[in-house]
């Protein structure tokens, strides 16, 4: 459990999450179009689970 956790707070992990909460804002307050957010959350989402899933845990 404890090495599941560990791997959860990577940098990738920090950043993706980071980089989502703040478009998710800027869609909130109308800084930024809903559609664009969207697009670039599902962008990022998808390579940081693409690049997971090759099972290569060594490349961080």
């Amino acid at each position: 459990m404890k090495d599941k956790f560990a791997k959860l707070i990577d940098l990738k992990s920090i950043v993706t999450l980071c980089l989502t909460g703040l478009l998710i804002y800027g869609a909130i307050t109308n800084k930024f179009d809903a559609n664009d957010v969207m697009t670039i959350i599902v962008m990022v989402f998808t390579f940081y689970f693409a690049k997971k899933d090759k099972g290569d845990d060594n490349n961080g």
